[in-house]
């Protein structure tokens, strides 16, 4: 045990005294319980919040190892060789990222961490706090949480109470609050759940009680989270505890604890199931799937993919990853081809194993398990030194907490959440105090020499800390203030504060973007003579963009389609990657790069780039600028590509395999479109609404028989309801229109087509429109910059329309996102013939850019 030399004092006068401490832990308390927190960490004014309280911890350890008086001691127990090895390796890591100052950014993240545990743990030595009081202030952080958690709830009532639907109350059982994402949630109330079940055990008078209704809200809220994995780690715990709890009885008492292990594991496991998180994850289990993926479950398939994506990065980077935190600038590159149309630029992996394997290598992963040794060995070391019930139920509390975190976290990265972060310490904090009360052997204090230098260490580490804060927080006030002046309808000072924003965080593409996507808002509004000028600008800002973050396919995108009618060979540069980062998506960038090769006189390249858009997207072939040069001499060349193909992939599917059924229909459709004959196959099945546009032009009255019986099934299918008024105006038109959704002038439109347009080919390209505008969300997760949230620019093709008809029977739905013959496919064939590998398959790399950034300014 630890035996102080100077008399110490009472736990008022330790907080008094330890004020920067105090300070910092209540801001930390503050940002646990702000809603939204995770996003707000990274906005204005909210930064400065945490931003204070972790200088005020960095100030604290300095003037603990300032008060030479005293003493000031290492972790101890082996640990302080693990935050050593975990700050070299952050660095070595770091240094060696092609995102150099990102990832300095989370290193400087993490070493508050580091802080706050040297405070905390010299802290409890120097006060006469029992582990107990300790316990019981982190008990009470996570019952203010539970409490702002359940009631910042907001479920649908009628989904909450609704008796059929597992969907609806599946939607309502996802709350996010106060973290702003629910697996955050989830995992912060695993961790607390069995320390304030420990307490529950320990405390006294009403303190218990208190510990007890923590319990019952920590538990609820755990539940109404919906995170599965934060219910399996609360499971797992529960099982692991009540084994224990009766393997742990003498044998003359051990009637009574498997008793109560019978009834109550049982009890838990139907409370969990009862969970309609927790049934759809198990009804999406199909051993017999002939897609090839067991789990059909999407976030449970997505971290299957993201375990691959990491792998991918360890054959690429074995030893240190990609760097701390730049997970999202580089995820494209390592995407297998398989996921489809997910993982668009994933922040994270979903599991701290994997996360700690891709950002930080081989070399993380060893840190990573030497905590965990470490911190297992001095709990088995105090199980055997502590007899005290008080302290041994506190180890079970920190060591249930631990397993059940440990257990939720391979399902989700969270370790960049401050509130959840610090409580971690916090509980390590604990931990190494029941280590005081104990036999175990102290460790030494450090010398006077030694203190100084790691002060002047620590204080020299925030003049870092401090320029890399003051700069990003500049960076988030000009886009505060650009976001203010935007709604107040200035939009120039709006631009000059994200031009400023952009000077002063050069490795952030956020500013940029913003700043190109609202002049391009403007050029309705540019005078014809300051139209090149303005075009210019743009193309400067997404340039800057991509440079910053060369990995995102939509920057790539972007800058390929506005350079497109000044520059088909940068265009056709920044086209190639945005197909090599993201093979497939529901944008043209495989037209895009066709559209750069026909300009440059490259047609039979064209014909392969136009043909493979046309294999992901069969409805691309069938769009009004086929009709118009300089594409409609290419149609005949595209087609017969594309067709082929389109049986290639069939042919290379199981008819039961999602997707298959899908692109069966489409090829039919496309076929009849340009009456080629119609490949019917045994296995195919088509849609009732294709099975009738086929029997049209053998007999109408057939086509109107199939409509009819589908309509039995579904009376009010809008798409067989505008079908069927085609095909007898005179009986269903004006039954159509009287119950249509579509607006007046819409409805004019296409009751003149049906009158006027009695040949169906013609009728469904009797009119078009300009095709709809896409676009992003959810980027302030991406760039961690609560201002990208505002970036949802995707450039339109202006040259590209669509029939309206066709759109409106939905004659063209959706592949599955995971469609893995057609991705292999369009793989194959993109390699071979436009020598076009996506990167995961080209050594993780993608084509230099065309242009430098700076030649676009």
């Amino acid at each position: 045990m630890t035996q102080p030399s100077i008399a110490q004092p009472t736990v008022t006068q330790a907080l008094r005294e330890h004020w920067l401490g105090a300070l910092g832990g209540g801001v930390v308390v503050a940002m646990t319980w702000l809603p939204h927190s995770y996003l707000r960490m990274v906005s204005w004014p909210w930064v400065l919040l945490w931003q204070a309280g972790f200088l005020a911890i960095a100030l604290w350890l300095i003037q603990q190892l300032r008060q030479l008086e005293r003493p000031f001691r290492p972790l101890g127990h082996g640990l302080d060789w693990a935050v050593a090895a975990t700050g070299i390796g952050l660095i070595l890591c770091s240094l060696i990222s092609d995102f150099r100052v990102l990832a300095l950014w989370n290193v400087v993240l993490v070493s508050f961490y580091a802080f706050a545990l040297y405070g905390l743990a010299n802290w409890i030595r120097q006060a006469p706090a029992m582990p107990s009081t300790l316990a019981a202030a982190i008990a009470a952080t996570f019952l203010g949480t539970a409490v702002i958690s359940l009631a910042l709830w907001r479920p649908g009532a009628e989904s909450a109470i609704s008796p059929a639907p597992d969907n609806e109350f599946y939607q309502a059982l996802r709350n996010a609050m106060p973290f702003g994402h629910h697996n955050f949630v989830g995992g912060y109330f695993a961790l607390g759940l069995p320390l304030v079940v420990a307490c529950a055990g320990v405390l006294k008078g009403w303190l218990r009680w208190l510990a007890v209704a923590a319990t019952v809200l920590t538990g609820a809220a755990l539940y109404v989270s919906g995170s599965r994995g934060a219910l399996l780690g609360g499971l797992v715990w529960l099982v692991v505890a009540g084994v224990t709890f009766i393997l742990g009885s003498t044998t003359k008492g051990k009637l009574a604890p498997m008793a109560v292990g019978g009834l109550g594991l049982p009890l838990v496991l139907i409370v969990a199931i009862s969970n309609p998180r927790v049934r759809s994850l198990l009804s999406g289990l199909n051993f017999a799937n002939p897609s090839g993926f067991v789990v059909q479950d999407g976030p449970l398939l997505d971290r299957y993919f993201m375990a691959q994506l990491a792998g991918n990065i360890l054959r690429d980077r074995p030893l240190f990853g990609v760097g701390p935190g730049v997970m999202s600038r580089v995820s494209n590159l390592y995407r297998p081809i398989e996921v489809g149309l997910g993982l668009d630029h994933s922040q994270q992996l979903h599991s701290t194993p994997s996360q700690i394997l891709g950002e930080l290598g081989l070399v993380g992963l060893i840190v990573y398990g030497l905590w965990i040794v470490l911190i297992a060995r001095l709990w088995l070391r105090l199980h055997r030194a502590t007899s005290d019930r008080t302290q041994r139920w506190l180890l079970y509390g920190v060591s249930g907490s631990f397993l059940a975190y440990g257990v939720s976290s391979l399902t989700d990265w969270q370790l960049e959440n401050i509130g959840l972060s610090m409580a971690l310490v916090a509980l390590l904090g604990l931990l190494l105090h029941l280590a005081d009360r104990s036999d175990l052997p102290s460790p030494a204090p450090v010398g006077t020499s030694t203190r100084r230098y790691l002060s002047l260490g620590v204080l020299a580490w925030l003049v870092v800390a401090g320029y890399l804060w003051l700069v990003a927080d500049l960076g988030f006030w000009h886009g505060d203030r650009a976001l203010h002046q935007a709604r107040q309808g200035d939009v120039a000072a709006s631009l000059q504060h994200l031009g400023s924003a952009a000077a002063l965080v050069p490795w952030d593409p956020t500013y940029h973007a913003l700043a190109g996507q609202d002049i391009y808002g403007l050029l309705p509004l540019v005078p014809p003579a300051e139209q090149a000028a303005a075009r210019q600008d743009i193309l400067g800002h997404f340039a800057a963009a991509a440079a910053i973050a060369p990995n995102d396919a939509w920057f790539n995108y972007n800058l390929a389609a506005l350079l497109l009618p000044q520059d088909s060979t940068a265009a056709e540069g920044y086209s190639r990657r945005a197909v090599q980062l993201l093979p497939r998506n529901t944008s043209l960038s495989r037209y895009l790069l066709g559209q750069a090769l026909l300009a440059q006189g490259q047609p039979e390249a064209a014909v392969t780039a136009f043909s493979l858009e046309g294999v992901a997207q069969p409805r691309f072939l069938t769009l009004p600028l086929w009709r118009q040069a300089p594409l409609a001499p290419l149609q005949s060349a595209v087609l017969d590509q594309a067709l082929a193909h389109h049986q290639a992939v069939l042919e290379a599917t199981s008819p039961a395999t999602p997707g298959y059924g899908t692109l069966y229909d489409q090829t039919a459709l496309v076929r009849w479109w340009y009456q080629r004959p119609i490949l019917i196959a045994e296995s195919g099945e088509l849609r009732p609404i294709t099975q009738a546009l086929l029997a049209t032009d053998e007999s109408p009255a057939a086509a109107l028989e199939i409509v009819n019986q589908a309509l039995d099934q579904s009376p009010q299918d809008q798409a067989l309801l505008l079908l069927r008024a085609w095909l007898q105006p005179a009986d269903f038109a004006q039954s159509y229109f009287a119950q249509s959704p579509l607006a007046p002038a819409e409805q004019a439109q296409l009751a003149e087509s049906l009158a006027e347009y009695r040949d169906l080919r013609s009728w469904l390209t009797a009119f078009g429109t300009p095709a709809p505008r896409t676009g992003r969300s959810l980027l302030g997760l991406t760039y961690r910059n609560r201002y990208a949230q505002g970036i949802n620019f995707i450039a339109p093709l202006e040259e590209v329309d669509q029939w309206v008809i066709p759109e409106l029977l939905g004659l063209f739905a959706e592949f599955p996102r995971e469609f893995v013959a057609l991705d292999q496919t369009v793989e194959t064939l993109q390699a071979e013939q436009l020598n076009l590998p996506s990167a995961v398959n080209n050594r993780f790399e993608i084509v230099p850019a065309s242009v430098p950034a700076k030649k676009l300014f």
